[in-house]
Order: structure tokens, then C-alpha cells, then sequence
């Protein structure tokens, strides 16, 4: 009876409906297109003529080719493949949000100065990993900034319980941004301490992804949750019809408590991350606090999203202008943030791994999850190992979704061919997005080295130096290397029907 109620749960489940609504839309699609070519045949000189136009405005697209092969391929289809493109490759957000951005973007450029002191004196100072930061200044609105205290945690363990506890000490407000939010043991006990600083005057506001959130919160939480005092809202509702623009998840983790503790990381607030659960065996993920004037991008990037959710925007001067505290490890941090076009002009997750590897000296240490990169970002991993850079690469044990897994296996072996060490984390799942530089620089965040956080995804993440977190971090990588084993050209080889088939997925990976 009970296996019987949980398949009757399963079909009827918000996922399965959508699956099957948006199936049913595919096929109501592919009946008009084939009916339109058998009974309209002088329709299909028209359409011909909006394929050669797609053909060449495609072609004209910015964007690395991988991102415009697959839909070449596609609008070959006669009428169903430009209906296709013209349904799915609509990205970024609804057209009603982008006088929202741009009047969020002037409001807050104010605040984060490219001549700032930070900024000259870093850049004066430190020639040999000064690429990176000058690339996020640069081309964000996230300046780097130091006088900063950066504090690692290496597993849920650690960061669950202080991380409550820092939510205890809030006196003004909390913002807490993550891509899933689980109703378990961590979320209750996160829970009942937003609803007691609700009662003590706090401002609290949450955002979870919608899509991140399908299986584990129910449509109507963020209502229940209103009631309660705290301003919830779900990033980009999923509604069941056919559109690129709900492929654009917000992916980031970030937390700020009062302008004085701030934390991102990989880490989402649901129980296999603090390994309270067992998800695909022991889970190995990362965050970091961030302490001092860094705070304020992170404030920012919280805000950005919050007023595309509430439709307005937020009193920034009340946030961003604040006297930050600075400490005396005077670590420099440059959190920032990443997303689709047209509300990001450069793919800053990608450019940030490409130029952490291309100022490596003697070696990167790369953590990921998933490994389907793009071929900037592949060419410049082989290029480091072949100029001698120690280049090793840390992937599950224990993988969570099967094919992206598969496809790592086959991307991996150019790698190794070069030289770069892959790691297959035994203990189960290697959820952490971490890179460390000779020591001296490094990244922690929320992207994963594949396409959906490269290009679809909004992410965000913290590239920092001078600070004892770096020498934390590589330490804590390198003791989790002795519960790894090597992956060979031996143990990665597929058989050819697979390496067939993953290859022409492979193709059309970049658009999902």
C-alpha cells in the first residue's frame, strides 16, 4: 500500500506533471510543423528563407562557437528546427527586467570605483597574480577589496553549525540567497532562528531557485514563510511552457548577516550537505566567511537578485554605504557574480578559471563536481600541464547524474594525455568548486566546471589572496587526494556504442 501511494505521489508530482505538459507541448509542436509541410508545401520556401536569415544571424552571434554549432545543427531540421530555436533559444530573463538591471546597474556603479586605493595598491604590489583581480575589476562592478578576514570550511560538518550560530548574532538584517532549500534537520534548526529574528525586529529575506527547489518546497512556501515575518520569494517561477528563459537558475549560495559576516560557497541548506544524510556516500563540499569591506559585493549581488523577484528596487545606500570593519590579515578578496547574457556581457566564471590557471607558476588545484568545460577553458588546463604547471583536477567518486559523468570520462582523457593529474574522490561525492595557485591564490563559489554555471546559470563566488584560507584550502585538497584514486586512459575508456553516443550529446551539451 505504501509503495503503492508513493508511485501514485511520484506521477502526480509537480515535476512528472511538468515533464509530461511540456512533452505534450513538444509533440502539439512537431504535429504542426510536419502537418504544415505536408499540407502547406509552398510554406516551406518561407520558411527556407527565415532558416538562411537564422542561419547567418546565429553564425554573427558573440559567444564561443560551441554555443552556436548545436543550433546550426538544429535549424537544418525543415520548419521544426527554426520553431524550435525560436521557442528555446530566448535567454536570460523575461524583456520586462532589463530596464530593472540597467537602472540597478546605476544605482549601484557609485559604490564600487575601478581607481579605488585597494585597487592601485594590489595592483602595484603583486605583479604575479594581479591578472585575475584586474580582469574581474575590470569588467565588473565587483572591485576587489582589502583589510578582509577569510575563514574555510572544508566540510558541511564545520560550516552548518557556525553558520547558525552566526544567524543568532543578527541585530538589523539577514539575506540568504541558495539554489536548494531542503525541509530537513539543518533547515528547521536555520528555520526556527529566522522566525525568532523576525520576532526580535531583524529583516529577513530568503530566495531559493524554483527548478532547485521542485522536489524539496512546495509552491506555496514562500506565502507560509511571508506569514511568518520573512520575505521569501522563488528566483524565475517554472511555468510548464515551451521557453529557453527557465533554463536560467539561480545557482549562487550567499549569506549576509548584518554587514559583518558574509559566506558563499558550494554548500546548499539541505541535510546531505552537512553529511546528516547519506547522498551518494560521504558529501565533500566547501564555503567561506568573509569578513570586512568584501562584504559589500556580496550585499550587492544578494540585492540585484531580490529586486528582480520584487520587482523594485532596494534603498542600496542603506547597505552599501557602510563604514566596513578591516582587519589586520588584510586579505584581498573580489567576490562577483556571473550570469546569462544580456545581464552579463563577458562569461566572468569561465574568463576567472582561464586566468587563475594562466598565471600559475608551479601548480592549480581544481575541485568540480561536473566536468564538461568549455574549449577555452579545457585548452587552457592542457596548456598549463604542457608548460610544466602541476595541474590536477578532483571529480566524485560516487557521481549524482550518470551521463554528464560519463561525459567527463571522455572529456578527461585529453587531460591525462597531457598531464594533468584526475582525482576520483572514494569517500562518494565531490560537490566542491575550489581552485587554489601555487599557494599564493584562489577561488571558492558556486561554479561548476560545465556548461550550465559557465553560461546559464547566475553564480557567484570570491577569488581572494594574502590570505592563510588560500595555504587552508590547498591543504585541505591535498590530504583529500589520499582518499582518491588516479583516473587512467585504462579506467576511463567507454566502450565505442557509448563514446558514440556520448559524442552526440555531446554536441547539443552546451545548450542546456
Amino acid at each position: 500500500m505504501k509503495s503503492f501511494a508513493k508511485i501514485f505521489k511520484m506521477i502526480f508530482s509537480r515535476l512528472a506533471l511538468t515533464f509530461l505538459f511540456i512533452l505534450l507541448q513538444i509533440g502539439v509542436v512537431t504535429a504542426g510543423a510536419f502537418y504544415v509541410m505536408i499540407n502547406w508545401p509552398i510554406s516551406i520556401i518561407g520558411f527556407a528563407a527565415v532558416q538562411v536569415i537564422t542561419f547567418f544571424f546565429i553564425i554573427n552571434r558573440k559567444g564561443p562557437a560551441e554555443l552556436r554549432i548545436p543550433w546550426l545543427i538544429v535549424i537544418l531540421l525543415p520548419v521544426l528546427g527554426v520553431m524550435i530555436y525560436f521557442f528555446f533559444a530566448n535567454h536570460g530573463l523575461k524583456l520586462r527586467y532589463r530596464r530593472l538591471v540597467k537602472a540597478i546597474r546605476k544605482e549601484t556603479a557609485q559604490y564600487f570605483p575601478s581607481d579605488s586605493k585597494d585597487c592601485v595598491s594590489f595592483y602595484k604590489d603583486n605583479v604575479d597574480y594581479v591578472a585575475p583581480f584586474k580582469y574581474l575589476g575590470n569588467s565588473l562592478n565587483y572591485t576587489l577589496s582589502t583589510g578582509n578576514r577569510v575563514t574555510y570550511y572544508g566540510y558541511g560538518e564545520k560550516w552548518f553549525p557556525e553558520f547558525i550560530e552566526s544567524l543568532k548574532t543578527a541585530k538589523k538584517f539577514i539575506f540568504m540567497e541558495f539554489f536548494i532549500v531542503d525541509r530537513g534537520k539543518e533547515w528547521t534548526l536555520i528555520h526556527d532562528v529566522l522566525r525568532q529574528k523576525v520576532k526580535e525586529g531583524v529583516d529577513v529575506r530568503v530566495i531559493y531557485d524554483d527548478i532547485g527547489c521542485a522536489g524539496t518546497m512546495h509552491t506555496a512556501y514562500p506565502q507560509v514563510l511571508r506569514k511568518q515575518g520573512i520575505k521569501c520569494y522563488r528566483f524565475n517561477p517554472f511555468i510548464p511552457v515551451l521557453s529557453g528563459l527557465f533554463n536560467n537558475r539561480d545557482h549562487r549560495k550567499i549569506a549576509v548577516i548584518d554587514n559583518k559576516i558574509a559566506y558563499t560557497g558550494g554548500m546548499n541548506l539541505a541535510d546531505e550537505y552537512a553529511n546528516d544524510i547519506m547522498r551518494f556516500g560521504y558529501w565533500k563540499d566547501a564555503m567561506i566567511k568573509v569578513e570586512g569591506p568584501a562584504i559589500k559585493s556580496l550585499t550587492n549581488l544578494f540585492l540585484n537578485v531580490y529586486d528582480l523577484c520584487q520587482h523594485k528596487i532596494s534603498n542600496y545606500e542603506a547597505y552599501l554605504n557602510y563604514d566596513f570593519a578591516r582587519y589586520e590579515e588584510n586579505a584581498v578578496v573580489a567576490p562577483f557574480g556571473d550570469g546569462p547574457a544580456p545581464f552579463y556581457k563577458q562569461l566572468a566564471g569561465e574568463y576567472n578559471y582561464i586566468n587563475l590557471i594562466d598565471c600559475a607558476k608551479k601548480n592549480v588545484y581544481i575541485s568540480t563536481p561536473y566536468f564538461i568545460p568549455t574549449e577555452s577553458l579545457k585548452s587552457a588546463l592542457i596548456r598549463a600541464a604542457y608548460r610544466g604547471i602541476d595541474v590536477r583536477l578532483l571529480l566524485p567518486g560516487i557521481p549524482d547524474k550518470k551521463i554528464p559523468y560519463k561525459i567527463a570520462l571522455m572529456q578527461i582523457r585529453d587531460l591525462i594525455e597531457a598531464g594533468v593529474k584526475v582525482y576520483r574522490y572514494n569517500e562518494g561525492f565531490n560537490h566542491q568548486k575550489s581552485m587554489t595557485v601555487d599557494g599564493e591564490i584562489a577561488f571558492v563559489g558556486t561554479i561548476n566546471m560545465d556548461y550550465r554555471s559557465l553560461v546559464h546559470h547566475f553564480e557567484c563566488g570570491a577569488t581572494f589572496s594574502r590570505s592563510p584560507a588560500v595555504k587552508e584550502l590547498e591543504k585541505d585538497v591535498l590530504e583529500t587526494y589520499s582518499h582518491c584514486d588516479l583516473f587512467t586512459l585504462e579506467n576511463t575508456r567507454q566502450s565505442a556504442f557509448t563514446v558514440l553516443i556520448l559524442s552526440i550529446l555531446n554536441m547539443f551539451v552546451s545548450l542546456f
